[in-house]
């Protein structure tokens, strides 16, 4: 029953995602029938740096609930096999976390450096030309 719990909550409230504002573009049809906001490769930058970000900022959520239901688990395990099964799961929840970290700058750099007229760095902002 836990485990369909809280997908079925992300689903009923979209708002607890995070995922408004993802897609960069918005194309609408004019009053000739054409498109009037195109999405060209610079929105697809966008829309992947908005999707690593999204990423980043759920699993940061997940590891900090992990770290605080391990370290609590850990404060109160009795058993030392317990406890070194606790100490490998706060290990893997800080390891994955900063792989992901790692994987959110490369691709960050990677989408700037495609994009010209772009700067580099993780705060710097995607402009379209």
């Amino acid at each position: 029953m836990r485990s369909f719990l809280l997908p079925s909550l992300l689903w009923v409230l979209p708002v607890v995602t995070l995922a408004q504002g993802l897609v960069p573009c918005n194309p609408k049809l004019g009053s000739d029938g054409k498109l009037t906001d195109q999405c060209g490769f610079c929105e697809v930058g966008k829309l992947i740096l908005n999707l690593s970000d999204w990423v980043v900022y759920i699993s940061g959520i997940i590891v900090v609930l992990l770290i605080i239901g391990g370290g609590l688990r850990l404060a109160m395990a009795q058993d030392v096999g317990a406890k070194a099964t606790l100490r490998r799961l706060l290990t893997a929840a800080l390891f994955g976390y900063m792989m992901i970290l790692g994987a959110w700058m490369i691709v960050d750099i990677f989408i700037k450096f495609l994009i010209p007229g772009s700067s580099y760095g993780v705060n710097n902002p995607l402009i379209c030309p």
